[in-house]
């Protein structure tokens, strides 16, 4: 059977154009639209460790904005807060009994003076009462310091050790007398209970 020219030149091309479009098809380094994800396909594994990266480098970021800072508590406030709450009342006077860790703490209660002492391990026990001064009475209605922030600031400005506290009026004015055992011997630092300003009360 013979097979024309036109015919073998239609086979032909029909072949090599088949052959193109294998070659296409196989080509890795193909067009780029064959080389876009489509829906349903696998992440590549490069994209998959930038996605890892991404997540872990935002929760160490969480992680490194979430901070707690702890702090141990300290002796006097903690004494303070037990007696006002052994007594019901508001604290304006501490003394540091026999030097063994006991507080004697001083709380105002309406027009009454409660006497509460803190055990070194915290335990409040309310004893003796009495009238509250009046010169108290009218300190503490014209604090806006309380008695934890006006040791806070005296301990600031003198450096050594808190030994006690009390309420102190000089010419219609009303402080805070923090004493500091400095070396064996104590400063006094008044803060103004308005305020909060301190001045240190020296020898000569």
């Amino acid at each position: 059977m013979k097979t024309t020219r036109s015919a073998l030149i239609a086979l032909t091309t029909a072949a090599l154009l088949g052959l193109s479009a294998c070659g296409n098809a196989d080509d890795p380094a193909g067009p780029a639209e064959s080389r876009t994800q489509r829906p349903g396909d696998t992440p590549s594994a490069s994209s998959s460790v930038a996605s890892s990266t991404s997540s872990t480098s935002g929760s160490a970021s969480r992680t490194s904005s979430t901070s707690s800072a702890t702090t141990p508590t300290d002796p006097v406030p903690a004494a303070i807060a037990a007696a006002e709450k052994e007594a019901g009342g508001t604290a304006y006077e501490v003394d540091d009994r026999d030097g063994d860790g006991t507080w004697a703490v001083d709380v105002a209660k309406g027009a009454t003076s409660i006497e509460v002492d803190v055990a070194k391990g915290g335990a409040a026990s309310a004893g003796e009462e009495g009238d509250l001064d009046s010169d108290d009475r009218a300190g503490l209605k014209a604090a806006t310091v309380d008695l934890p922030e006006a040791i806070e600031t005296a301990l600031k400005e003198v450096d050594g050790t808190f030994d006690g506290a009390e309420l102190e009026e000089e010419g219609g004015k009303h402080s805070r007398k923090i004493s500091i055992d400095v070396s064996g011997d104590d400063t006094d630092v008044l803060v103004d209970v308005r305020t909060g300003k301190a001045t240190v009360e020296r020898d000569g």
